[in-house]
């Protein structure tokens, strides 16, 4: 079977030959490159990328792009530019102009955020006037694209990115003006959030009508930013109806989540969401691989297991092999698996190490 075979049973709840290997290259590549990268039109759907992943034997899912535009009426316009080293986003309304600024870090290599879209109150309302006058438009001739360059390699995740109050804590306000805000002005934090839901829905739905049979979408979520109680309040009910179009449409879903994990897990299987994508297990993450599928359920498929330190050369090879094993014997009690970075393969790793996880579930993740 290939890897893309055995993906796609995973998500119908079948049980393939053997777990299947997807890895996350995009920031690794980018970073042996050496070069700085565009911010604005970061893709991993190019036949460099591919290609790499059928160097190393895994296949190739995420920042494959998306199957749709966005645009805004009533006067809003939204900019994008690179000046040198320096990455602007601006949005420009008839109420105020508010921007962020990134700044390209060679050490990283990375845009490092300089300066917030959202700092304070007025700053918000301004983005809300945005967000409540955007729109969509599909591009579903993109996932022809996808399947040209990556389909014979792994499957596309098409994205619709961030949920409302992700796009506040990991865009556009930052943790902690986010949570400043929720206390001190907890009812335009709140119609922000049910706006841009609201407009988020309306992506759904277009994506409901695409050819892609997965979606992708991020907050990058951690529980020690989005607590239970706080996700329960601001986020369940728009996870649980982004499963439920989706479902509806036949589509299965992935949420991103890359942090830690321990109490939100399990909500979000609750949710409906049938892919925890970048489950990160300790040493970097706050729960083991046993712990983890304990509180996601027997139902969410769990896709990750590699923690990012473990990557690098301090780990040694017997370690990371040992390492990788703990993931794969999650086999042994459910089938809904998948072995891939916790997070992102990082800068420094060996292209050796990165081949060697193939040969691991080559041996180890057989069924």
């Amino acid at each position: 079977m290939t890897e893309r075979e055995r993906i796609l049973k995973v998500l119908k709840g079948e049980t393939p030959d053997r777990v299947p290997w997807f890895a996350d290259l995009g920031h690794w590549y980018r970073a042996e490159s050496g070069e700085r990268w565009d911010l604005f039109t970061i893709n991993n759907c190019t036949e460099e990328i591919t290609d790499l992943h059928k160097e190393v034997r895994a296949g190739w899912y995420i920042e494959a792009g998306s199957l749709h535009e966005e645009y805004y009426v009533d006067g809003v316009v939204r900019e994008k530019e690179l000046i040198g080293d320096r990455a602007v986003e601006r949005f420009k309304t008839p109420v105020g102009e508010i921007y962020m600024e990134r700044k390209w870090s060679s050490l990283s290599f990375s845009w490092d955020i300089t300066k917030l879209m959202v700092g304070n109150i007025d700053d918000l309302k301004i983005l809300l006037y945005a967000v409540e006058r955007r729109k969509f438009r599909p591009k579903y001739e993109n996932w022809e694209v996808m399947e040209r360059i990556g389909g014979e390699v792994g499957l596309g995740f098409p994205s619709i990115g961030y949920t409302g109050l992700g796009s506040l804590m990991s865009y556009y306000m930052g943790i902690q003006n986010t949570i400043y805000a929720l206390c001190d002005e907890p009812e335009l934090l709140e119609r922000y959030i049910g706006i841009y839901n609201t407009n988020h829905l309306e992506l759904v739905d277009l994506y409901c009508d695409s050819p892609a049979p997965h979606i992708f979408f991020t907050d990058n979520l951690s529980s020690d930013v989005q607590p239970p109680e706080l996700f329960r309040k601001y986020s369940f009910n728009h996870y649980k109806s982004i499963a439920e179009h989706l479902h509806k449409a036949g589509k299965t879903v992935s949420a991103h989540i890359d942090g830690m994990l321990n109490g939100i897990l399990g909500i979000i299987a609750e949710a409906g969401i049938d892919v925890a994508d970048a489950c990160t297990p300790t040493p970097t993450g706050d729960l083991i691989p046993a712990a983890i599928r304990k509180q996601a359920g027997g139902n969410m498929v769990l896709m990750g297991g590699i923690s990012p330190s473990v990557w690098l050369p301090a780990t040694n090879e017997k370690d990371f092999i040992s390492h990788v094993r703990n993931w794969l014997d999650l086999k042994k009690t459910c089938s809904r698996l998948v072995q891939s970075a916790g997070d992102q393969v990082p800068p420094g790793t060996e292209l050796k190490r990165i081949k060697l996880v193939y040969d691991i579930v080559e041996e180890y993740g057989r069924y």
